[in-house]
């Protein structure tokens, strides 16, 4: 069997026994896209530094392509970083900031022409190699440390927040030119970020951590659809998932049920499930977002498509369809039981009852 390429396994790091990380263990393959996703003070970028070196754990090991570097310096881990501050010399030209690393590990002035050539090809920095940090864009700043990490030749590439101090409009351009370098060159990447956008559309799978523990890893498929608790659930999405006490919908107190926005459906009042009341509406375009209260629910909202002509203080009725719902625990908030789970049982109870079977009961468990 094939060692993972990167490993952590048992990995802690505190200070006087708060923050940091605690118990971390995960594997990634070769050529992996991997974020770490979670709220400012969760572990994220404390993780990524043990990675790095640039932390040391009180206790456990990281393994890079089965190699052991958990005492390695940073540079002798082969590894390149991204960093959100670009991290660039302002006294030297593009091109200079771009080979510097390859000048320090006296690579050949021929080789190191050939990857700038490449490298501003691939970021789209070509006529800028001769320009100071202080003449260039945010974007194109950040482009000169993502040129500067192709250029490294290193399989396994950190990314810190590297968009976080761009507009929005430069951060979706950004983020194509990582995706696209990350294919290009195979490499593997573990990239820390606070946005769930940037973490959803890049990644392979992603690490939610929540107070220094991993929550989740997942596709991003998995932790929208499938979160594994109450805090993924409402991590992951915007909005995020409702959750509504069982007992409002005839479950038990002890559940608490999971309702993703575009799967709520409004319906007339006398048809409802539950009644809640509008208390805003955005029209977005292609959908209206209704924000919606009810004394057992929390984040209840709905997304319908077009324009809707709800106004704040209207009574509507809703509907959970039974498929679309995730159990969770109400006192652990962890998952009980998956959406497709729960129908599909129920689903077979129904065809048994109807070829005179008994069938059994079901208690969400």
């Amino acid at each position: 069997m094939t060692h993972p390429f990167l490993a952590l396994e048992g990995i802690n790091r505190q200070w006087g026994g708060v923050g940091g990380v605690r118990e971390v263990s995960l594997a990634m393959r070769q050529g992996e896209f991997m974020s770490i996703l979670g709220p400012s003070g969760c572990g994220k970028s404390t993780l990524l530094r043990l990675i790095a070196g640039l932390e040391q754990p009180q206790s456990g090991q990281i393994f890079i392509d089965g190699r052991n570097i958990t005492a390695l310096p940073p540079a002798k881990r082969g590894l390149s970083m991204v960093f959100q501050s670009y991290a660039l010399f302002p006294h030297l030209s593009v091109a200079e900031n771009i080979l510097f690393g390859l000048k320090v590990r006296k690579v050949a002035r021929s080789e190191r022409n050939k990857r700038l050539t490449e490298a501003v090809e691939m970021t789209g920095l070509q006529g800028l190699e001769q320009r100071k940090p202080a003449e260039l864009s945010g974007g194109q700043r950040q482009r000169v440390a993502l040129a500067r990490a192709a250029v490294a030749d290193q399989p396994l590439c950190l990314m810190d927040e590297p968009l976080s101090n761009l507009d929005a409009k430069l951060r979706h351009s950004v983020r194509r030119d990582i995706r696209d370098l990350q294919r290009r060159l195979q490499l593997t990447v573990v990239y820390v970020t606070h946005d769930q956008g940037e973490a959803m559309s890049l990644s392979d799978r992603v690490i939610l951590m929540n107070a220094g523990e991993i929550e989740q890893i997942g596709t991003p498929t998995e932790l929208y659809d499938t979160p594994a608790s109450t805090f993924a659930a409402q991590f992951i999405g915007e909005p995020p998932m409702a959750l509504i006490d069982g007992a409002a919908l005839g479950l038990s107190d002890s559940i608490r049920v999971g309702i993703r926005p575009e799967k709520l459906q409004l319906c007339p009042v006398d048809q409802a499930q539950i009644q809640a009341r509008v208390s805003d509406t955005e029209f977005l375009g292609s959908e209206t977002r209704l924000v919606l209260d009810h004394p057992a629910a929390l984040g209840l909202a709905a997304l319908q498509p077009g324009a809707r002509h709800h106004v704040p203080g209207d009574i509507v009725g809703i509907r959970i369809p039974e498929q679309d719902r995730l159990l969770f625990d109400a006192r652990t908030g962890k998952i009980k039981k998956e959406p497709q789970q729960d129908y599909e049982m129920r689903n077979r109870q129904n065809s048994a009852s109807r070829d005179g079977q008994t069938a059994p009961s079901i208690i969400a468990s």
